[in-house]
């Protein structure tokens, strides 16, 4: 039946051959070597079409800031290429536009037809597609071959129920034809040696998944699909996809976002008094338009509110990563067992001090404190106990000292604490301050209660009596405080000078 059916349309006379000025248009197309003079003398053939031309290209779709004041400047504005596929498109449509109707709705599909190209030229640019103007073309012209068909044989779609939808009429011609228009309509336009982009285009135009994304007529075919669905939805098909299904489709087949599809739908119902000016028809149903814009603000709102959710989530993920960062940093501060900085974050911020206390002038102490008895509590009451009075015995000195001084575990049972801006006389009372709490701290422990005891050292650097390096600094504080020890518990010995031959002195003797 398919054979037969192309015997008729070889011999059709009233289609489908293109008519005289498009035939010629279609023969330059085909010229590389055309020129602005060339594409002019033809188009100037057609008065109506030369001044649909000078229209278009001084139209707000095109416009630019130098008006057109005749053709030659007209088709610089557009350009050949765009000038002779838009001066074969309306070519062809002003002489079919005049074919009397059989079975078919004639007026619905040209403005299907000019709706859909106007979609797909927009799907192109928002795809950033070379040869815009072409897949407008073809988008016009692919559903040609449905006028063919019906010219051929003009029952073949009177079985169609009156407004048949795109899908509808793709169904009834596989039915009866075993393929559709879009390969017949290919078929037809090789007939007229239009380019083989332009046929390849058409013939996938349904099948827009099946074609290669990396080739120009996929991309091409795959705008042809997406207005031929946009044009369903501006005719006001109630059994169209909505404009959430077209820009998923969107988003397969050309890679562009949900926000730039709705941006665009917009535009092209901006657009759409314009073209039914350049093509002398009224082409939509208002109130589909004004679906559609409410599909597409609606659309545009939820994504809007979904990247707020998202941002919102993405706040709330980078706060708790940098708390769990700022946690597990302070994990990696401390010491595991007391809760005070370990012996790695006292050596960074001592020499920071150190430095930072040398550039400044002012003065900058620490106090060794060697803890005591806990060799005697552990072997009494055993390591648990030891370790929790050691606990213990940190927090009550973390609750004598400034924010701004650093406690620190330096080894087993000794501890630093760094007193930044204090001399000699300042922390000798904060000395004395942390010896008081532990003399006045009893720990509960099985069978009984025990008191810590400490045995402090101070060294001090202050202007004019400077110590070469932080470790020397230790180094004096750990002298005084195991000077401190060998005279008995809880005393505080200071150390006196900064060289290796300093002295220690008593500050406070036991009670």
């Amino acid at each position: 039946m398919l054979d037969n059916l192309h015997k008729r349309l070889k011999l059709a006379s009233s289609f489908p051959s293109p008519p005289a000025i498009a035939g010629q248009i279609i023969e330059l197309a085909g010229d590389p070597e055309v020129d602005v003079v060339q594409v002019a003398t033809v188009i100037a053939r057609d008065p109506a079409l030369t001044a649909k031309i000078l229209r278009i290209a001084n139209s707000p779709l095109y416009a630019k800031q130098r008006k057109s004041q005749n053709l030659r400047q007209a088709l610089v504005v557009l350009g050949l290429t765009a000038a002779t596929t838009l001066a074969l498109s309306f070519s062809l449509l002003g002489t079919y536009k005049t074919t009397k109707a059989t079975r078919l709705d004639y007026n619905r599909f040209w403005r299907r037809a000019i709706l859909g190209a106007t979609a797909a030229r927009a799907f192109a640019e928002l795809r950033k597609l070379e040869s815009v103007e072409e897949i407008f073309l073809g988008a016009l012209l692919q559903d040609i071959a449905v006028l063919a068909i019906d010219r051929a044989q003009p029952n073949f779609y009177e079985d169609l129920a009156a407004h048949a939808n795109h899908a509808q009429l793709i169904a009834h011609e596989t039915g009866h034809l075993g393929e559709d228009h879009a390969s017949m309509g290919a078929w037809l336009l090789r007939s007229w040696n239009l380019p083989d982009s332009l046929c390849e285009m058409v013939e996938w135009s349904h099948s827009p998944a099946a074609t290669d994304p990396d080739t120009r007529f996929g991309l091409a075919a795959r705008c042809l699909a997406l207005g031929s669905d946009s044009a369903e939805m501006l005719l006001g098909d109630r059994t169209s996809l909505k404009l959430t299904e077209l820009s998923a489709n969107a988003n397969a087949w050309l890679g562009v976002t949900t926000e730039s599809v709705g941006v665009a739908m917009e535009h092209i119902v901006a657009q759409l008094p314009e073209i039914e000016r350049l093509y002398d028809a009224s082409l939509t149903d208002p109130e589909a338009c004004a679906a559609i814009l409410e599909q597409a603000r609606e659309m545009l709102l939820m994504r809007n509110l979904h990247t707020v959710q998202q941002l919102n989530t993405l706040q709330r993920v980078t706060a708790d990563f940098a708390a769990r960062t700022v946690e597990l940093e302070e994990q990696h501060r401390r010491d595991p067992l007391t809760g005070v900085f370990n012996r790695t974050h006292l050596d960074r911020v001592l020499e920071a001090e150190f430095v930072g206390a040398a550039k400044g002038s002012w003065p900058l102490s620490i106090i060794f404190a060697a803890l005591g008895s806990f060799r005697e509590i552990n072997d009494t009451y055993g390591a648990t106990t030891a370790q929790q009075v050691l606990t213990a015995t940190a927090n009550l000195i973390l609750a004598v000292v400034r924010d701004t001084d650093c406690v620190a575990r330096y080894s087993g049972e000794d501890f630093i604490i760094i007193l930044p801006g204090l001399d000699t006389a300042g922390a000798t009372r904060l000395a004395e301050a942390v010896l008081d709490r532990l003399r006045s701290s009893n720990h509960e422990v099985a069978g009984g209660s025990v008191t810590a005891t400490a045995s402090l050292g101070i060294a001090s650097c202050r202007p004019g009596a400077w110590f070469p390096t932080a470790a020397s600094l230790i180094a004096a504080a750990n002298k005084a405080a195991h000077a401190a020890r060998r005279l008995g518990d809880n005393r505080l010995m200071v150390h006196e000078g900064s060289g290796a031959t300093s002295t220690v002195r008593v500050a406070l003797p036991a009670p």
